[in-house]
């Protein structure tokens, strides 16, 4: 049975292709309504420690072995997975250059062995598949293995994560959640909303001790999470081979569908019901302009020549005003944005000064008490290096988080005020046309909310030029009291010239979103006004067009014109009642 959003959606095909018989040159723009409403995703992220089954879990939900497993700690890059009609893999590179590739290559990418330490400057690899599961949007990313035994397939995991819309986070009976998966909780524990929790390999365990295990595991995600929570016990391996083979009795077995559905309920309630708000105002606002079109073409046929050309000259005159207007709000936007980029480098430069003299100290500290533990230098520095890492991942992770909702709020006001000022702009243009042409018009204004999409990647400890190999080499060969100073002094250096370095990744990664968001703003809110004057401009020039026809041509047009006014408010009718059932999901 299709579940609420899909119906929706479906009918909102339907009313499309309705419009599309009603007026063949509506192609365009409802062929970019349609587009939307096939492309839209949701963006689902599968976390969890190393060996928990994450790989056998996302091949049991699209019911085909896509993703390598292996009994060995794997995924050392993130695979992401979306719907297409044909199989086939395209590998991202670090340097943004691309290459498709055969499914039965992914693992030369994507997989520790194969591609230890990402040697091969993977980005990412995006996996196209022809699954009923993915056919409905959802777009599944694996990441790399929480608390994985190589300490960069973690930061990768952990960075992944504002971006996305629900996460799965796995888990086992045996061993019990771990360290490092504790110490995850806590980190996402702002994005806890949007987990789920699955309990996998539920078939390596008899029923008591299933039960014993989902008892101890909630009441850990719980003390961690500070809220309660669902844990979903799960076999993948029985989900998978059941898809696999047709075998319905085994896929029930494994408690996958509950899970599936109620994840697919939470992203069609969380973000589809924004989706498909958009989408329904995108389809307003096209039989709000055809309403428009079909009256001012009516009216205008009654007049004279004369009188029309009048009429037309009066109306370029006010367009031209209009879109002096809309350039006007483009140039106020740019000051708003310029403003905003200098917030965000002040920001940086407060964090700098605040912030770069405590982990200093911080450093010190730790050097001290870790000095006393290691007798080995080489020991010393790579718990060293690690800290490092830690204190700047955590300095960053949460100042980009607090900057980057600090900017959408200044953006979302931004918006909003400039998106008043363009709806004003619109309704007067309806409404000079409608004085002027005799004829009552209504125009409809909508705002979309804009992506907030991110794209942020931490520095990692970089690799060694040749000269700091042989200096490495000498360091390690020197007694432990020779080298603490070294090493101290390498470490300050360290976290210095990294602060500096992630100041300008998270500058550029916020900067990109914000000309991102606001180049697609003004795209959007200049073509809302375009749009309402060409519309207005083309029932004109047909109206002119009338002027060389027969009598009974023009009485053709005319009826034809009103039979297009009763469909397209029937539409409308339809439309306004997808719109309540929206607000209901």
């Amino acid at each position: 049975m299709k579940n609420k959003f899909t119906v929706i959606k479906d009918g909102l095909f339907n009313i499309v292709d309705d419009l599309f018989k009603i007026k063949d040159n509506g192609n365009k723009r409802l062929g970019e309504i349609s587009e939307k409403l096939e492309l839209e995703q949701f963006n689902l992220v599968v976390m969890g420690q190393f060996k928990r089954g994450k790989s056998t879990f996302i091949n049991a939900l699209i019911g085909a072995k896509i993703l390598p497993t292996s009994i060995v700690p794997l995924t050392s890059i993130v695979t992401i997975l979306r719907y297409g009609q044909e199989s086939k893999a395209i590998v991202r590179y670090l340097d943004e250059k691309e290459e498709e590739i055969h499914l039965t290559d992914i693992p030369k990418f994507v997989t520790e062995k194969q591609n230890p330490k990402n040697k091969l400057h993977v980005k990412e690899v995006e996996v196209l598949y022809p699954s009923d599961y993915l056919k409905d949007g959802v777009r599944i990313i694996d990441t790399p293995g929480v608390g994985s035994v190589f300490k960069h397939n973690t930061d990768v995991a952990y960075a992944y994560l504002p971006y996305v819309d629900a996460g799965v986070f796995i888990v086992t009976p045996d061993p019990p959640l771990g360290e490092a998966e504790q110490k995850f909780l806590d980190e996402v524990r702002e994005h806890a909303d949007k987990f789920f929790f699955v309990l996998n390999k539920t078939d390596i365990v008899d029923e008591p001790d299933l039960v014993e295990s989902m008892d101890f595991t909630t009441n850990l995600i719980r003390e961690h999470l500070g809220r309660a929570v669902s844990l979903y016990p799960v076999s993948a391996k029985f989900a998978l081979t059941g898809k696999l083979n047709g075998d319905a009795e085994r896929v029930s077995k494994s408690n996958v569908l509950s899970f599936e559905k109620d994840l697919k309920d939470f992203l069609h309630r969380e973000k589809g019901k924004t989706f498909l708000g958009s989408v329904i105002g995108s389809l307003l606002k096209y039989t709000a302009d055809e309403t428009m079109a079909c009256k001012i073409e009516q009216e205008a046929a009654r007049l004279s020549v004369e009188e029309l050309k009048t009429k037309i000259a009066s109306f370029e005159q006010y367009a031209d005003t209009a879109q002096k207007d809309r350039d006007r709000q483009n140039f106020i936007l740019e000051g708003h944005i310029r403003k905003l980029h200098q917030t965000l480098d002040d920001d940086l430069a407060v964090l700098t000064k605040e912030d770069l003299p405590v982990l200093l100290k911080k450093l010190e500290k730790k050097f001290a008490e870790t000095t006393a533990r290691h007798s080995s230098s080489h020991d010393l520095e790579k718990e060293m290096e690690i800290f490092v890492f830690d204190e700047i991942m955590v300095t960053f992770n949460r100042f980009r988080q607090k900057e980057a909702e600090n900017i959408a709020a200044i953006l979302e006001q931004i918006y909003m005020d400039i998106a008043e000022r363009t709806n004003d702009i619109i309704e007067n243009i309806v409404k000079m046309t409608s004085d002027l042409f005799q004829v009552e018009l209504k125009p409809f204004t909508f705002v979309e909310k804009l992506s907030k999409k991110g794209e942020f990647y931490f520095l990692l400890k970089d690799d060694p030029g040749a000269i700091e190999l042989i200096g490495l080499s000498i360091r390690f060969a020197l007694p432990k009291f020779m080298t603490k100073g070294i090493i101290l002094k390498r470490m300050k250096d360290t976290i210095s010239g990294r602060f500096e370095r992630h100041c300008g990744r998270v500058r550029y990664d916020l900067i990109r979103r914000i000309e991102d968001t606001s180049r697609q703003f003004k795209k959007t809110l200049n073509e809302k006004i375009d749009l309402t004057i060409s519309t207005i401009r083309e029932a004109l020039n047909r109206a002119v067009a009338l002027k060389d026809q027969s009598e009974q041509e023009v009485s053709k047009t005319l009826s034809t014109l009103s039979d297009r006014l009763s469909d397209v408010e029937e539409i409308r009718k339809k439309l306004f009642s997808f719109q309540k059932d929206v607000s209901a999901l």
